[in-house]
């Protein structure tokens, strides 16, 4: 019991103990009488009063303890089980991405010209992506990805561009990737690159989901994020 209570209950059994002594050495008339048991009886119940105060609050402690305990170790779990996204650019010769384990490719438009441009049987072709992996040990749900990209190609009209890119998933299970197509480098030359201009990760997961609660949004540095070039890659990721 906290010091603070202590002294409360002593104060009051002082109280008490001098009203008791003041009463039975004090001669009175029957009417002045009662009034003192009356004050007597008052005092009583105001220290029975002061215990129950204590014993409320002394449950009010334990009940919030209690709950911050419960909170922390729910945080504690949910943050254990929950998905972490991982993002990162790649370059690769070879646009079907088998040697990435549980990684699924976007099929959209992109990605189609990219495979076709792949079974020309022109291999010296180099294909960027960007890849979303879940390493953590939770499921991300209504994952949604949007990159923009400067590009530089000079074997391409153009030669100076900049692209736009989404996904959507649905639910993205832990140890399981996408790889959305940002570019085809169909003759890569020094001086090509690819620049990633910004990035932004919006998911939820299923404790999110069933409270109802907001998903959460990484926005991705772009001057610090991963980059994997493959090792005789021509076009730079900067």
């Amino acid at each position: 019991m906290p010091r603070g209570a202590h002294a409360r209950l002593l104060i009051g059994l002082v109280v008490l103990c001098g009203l008791l002594y003041w009463v039975w050495h004090t001669k009175a008339d029957p009417t002045r009488a009662n009034l003192y048991v009356t004050a007597v009886i008052c005092a009583v119940t105001a220290v029975y009063a002061l215990f129950t105060y204590e014993i409320l609050r002394q449950n009010q402690a334990i009940a919030t303890a209690s709950t911050n305990s419960t909170n922390l170790m729910e945080q504690t779990l949910r943050f254990e089980y929950s998905p972490n996204l991982q993002f990162r650019t790649i370059n690769t010769k070879d646009p079907r991405l088998q040697a990435i384990k549980g990684l699924v490719p976007v099929e959209n438009e992109h990605y189609r010209t990219a495979m076709a441009e792949y079974g020309t049987g022109e291999h010296q072709k180099e294909f960027i992506f960007a890849i979303v992996q879940n390493v953590g040990r939770g499921t991300a749900t209504n994952l949604r990805l949007s990159a923009h990209y400067d590009i530089v190609d000079n074997s391409s009209p153009a030669k100076n561009f900049s692209v736009d890119r989404e996904a959507k998933v649905q639910i993205l299970e832990p140890g399981r990737g996408i790889a959305l197509s940002i570019c085809v480098h169909k003759v890569p030359t020094n001086g090509d690159h690819v620049r990633l201009v910004s990035a932004t990760l919006t998911a939820s997961d299923f404790y999110l989901d069933a409270n109802k609660k907001p998903a959460q949004t990484i926005s991705v540095d772009p001057k610090n994020h991963q980059r994997e070039p493959e090792a005789d890659s021509v076009v730079q990721i900067v």
